[in-house]
């Protein structure tokens, strides 16, 4: 599974004593340390990367000058997860020669292997030692550039070296009511922006009824800012309307763990850019808040209801973040792929986005084509012509899983299970369009086996979880996972609908009207009866749908 397996001899000279907490990383290099550097294969540069090193007994160690201990404070730098550290460094690194010998892991983000081997004394290469990272994947060099949309707690200065360090290129810093960052807001690119690594801090929404919301490419800031919204009212429609009136982007925060009170309503008056299916929590995990609005939960995950949306006709493709504020993730773990159109730029990245020509992923590198056309393409069919559409899809992924699988309207139609170095999958498949639907692929690792061995996917960080999460610190568990955006398949014209899934939000509308009418919180009347009103226009939409789909048949 992890290539680059090397063993390194250096030479046993004096150094720093052990830290109180068992690790050396407390005190600062001396010119007796080891000094170590992390290169490009290909180049000989020293690059960016994130590092664990244990000893003999299997404890960690840290890097001279880097803190033993952390705080969960995610402006530290660092990080630990699944009860393993990890350090960030610009390349060079350098550690105590009696903590000799050293088990070390490399990671930098999902398309360098990952390094593993062992420090230990007896030999020197030019006065230090030097570990090389190769490149398996470079999606950039095919236009599709990765980025975090969901970061808090995190200065721009520490966001670029741990993106640099995890190979993100777009960093998404989102203030908020919680956070004590609305200073760093600028309207515009952030100044430590540079080459394919673009900071921009945006904002996040929030009601912990309605929902949050991630608004990015914003010029200006959607108010309140620094207080949450005290009331069900004003609705989010409202914030949806003011972002993009500013050339901003909408998306859902953490749609699997929280599609809220008023997710149905955005989606029906088609607000919404974007939902994040990769965020939080497993996408087939179950929601956690706000869980009596949504009418039979424990058949409708995050990844249902995305479904369902889309078997309804609406539109929305999948966006990724971390939701990181602490120590505890890496940024980056959640990510969203988009294929920008000519130079690589922040506007261009964003146009990418709303457009749908994105996949998310925790490690997997997806790709996926229709009729030789990416995610977000809308191909129409008539009657009386060929009615065959060639669907292809490719997955590799450093970290093992089990399925690639095409999905249509919701229900998986074909599958391949990977295998090889990387876990190479690959479907080829075609399919008769006898009517209007949207196709998909998603890469699966199983869930049933981690919840026997006790999981639960909805803790927050846990000391053991899934395999996936030795490598990545994710806030809950997550299993090994990608999934594109739709391509979408018209034939003669006619809309995607299904009576079933339209009926659904009709209750889901249902729900959340009761539960306006017995606990929302208000300022006015007027204000309650706006929201009713908004909500009642919504559910027409879906019940609409529903005819619509009855006719069809």
């Amino acid at each position: 599974m992890i290539q680059n397996r090397r063993r390194f001899l250096v030479d046993t000279v004096a150094g720093a004593s052990l830290s109180a907490a068992g690790g050396f990383g407390s005190a600062a290099p001396t010119a007796n340390a080891v000094q170590c550097r992390i290169t490009d294969e290909r180049s000989g540069l020293p690059i960016t990367a994130r590092v664990r090193l244990t000893d003999a007994r299997g404890n960690d160690v840290v890097p001279l000058g880097h803190p033993s201990a952390l705080a969960p404070d995610a402006q530290q730098g660092d990080v630990r997860f699944q009860s393993k550290r990890f350090a960030y460094v610009d390349g060079n690194f350098s550690v105590d020669p009696n903590a000799l010998p050293l088990r070390y892991q490399i990671i930098k983000g999902y398309e360098f292997v990952i390094a593993e081997g062992e420090i230990s004394s007896g030999f020197l290469r030019d006065g230090a030692i030097t570990i090389p990272l190769s490149r398996w994947s470079s999606l950039a060099g095919r236009g599709w550039y990765s980025g975090d949309n969901h970061i808090h707690h995190v200065s721009p200065k520490t966001c670029r070296l741990e993106m640099d360090a995890e190979d993100l290129d777009v960093a998404n810093i989102l203030t908020s009511d919680f956070t004590l960052d609305q200073a760093e807001f600028e309207g515009r690119l952030n100044s430590l922006s540079g080459g394919r690594r673009l900071i921009y801090v945006n904002q996040e929404f929030r009601n912990d009824h309605l929902g949050h919301m991630c608004l990015l490419n914003l010029k200006r800031l959607i108010e309140p800012v620094k207080t949450m919204q005290q009331h069900d009212y004003p609705l989010h429609l409202r914030v949806c309307d003011e972002t993009h009136a500013q050339g901003g982007y909408v998306s859902w925060a953490h749609f699997p763990s929280w599609p809220g009170v008023e997710s149905p309503l955005d989606v029906a008056m088609e607000k919404l850019d974007g939902l994040e299916i990769l965020c939080v929590l497993d996408p087939r995990a179950f929601p956690v808040f706000m869980k009596k609005v949504v009418p039979e939960l424990e058949a409708n995950h995050g990844l249902h209801l995305w479904y369902r949306y889309l078997n309804c006709g609406f539109r929305l493709a999948a966006t990724a973040g971390t939701d990181k504020m602490t120590t505890f993730v890496t940024v980056g773990a959640n990510r969203v792929f988009a294929h920008v159109e000519g130079e690589f730029t922040y506007q261009n990245w964003i146009n990418a986005l709303k457009q749908g020509r994105t996949f998310v992923t925790n490690s997997p590198v997806l790709t996926f084509t229709v009729n030789g056309h990416d995610a977000g393409a809308t191909l129409r069919f008539d009657s009386g012509k060929q009615r065959v559409a060639q669907v292809h899809a490719v997955a590799e992924s450093q970290i093992p899983y089990d399925r690639l699988e095409i999905i249509v309207n919701g229900t998986v139609v074909a599958q391949a299970t990977p295998g090889g170095r990387r876990h190479l999958a690959e479907v080829h498949f075609e399919h008769t369009v006898d009517r209007s639907c949207w196709i998909a692929a998603r890469v699966c690792e199983d869930m049933d086996g981690y919840r026997k061995r006790g999981v639960d996917f909805q803790e927050i960080h846990v000391s053991r979880g899934t395999g996936l999460s030795d490598y990545y610190g994710t806030r809950r568990p997550e299993t090994v996972f990608a999934h594109s955006s739709p391509i979408y398949l018209i034939r003669d014209g006619a809309p995607i609908r299904s009576w079933e899934d339209a009926e659904y939000f009709v209750r889901y509308m249902d729900n959340a009207i009761h539960w306006l009418e017995t606990e929302g919180k208000f300022a006015r009347p007027a204000d309650k009866q706006a929201s009713l009103e908004a909500f009642a226009q919504g559910r027409a939409i879906y019940e609409t749908n529903a005819r619509e789909s009855r006719i069809g048949k």
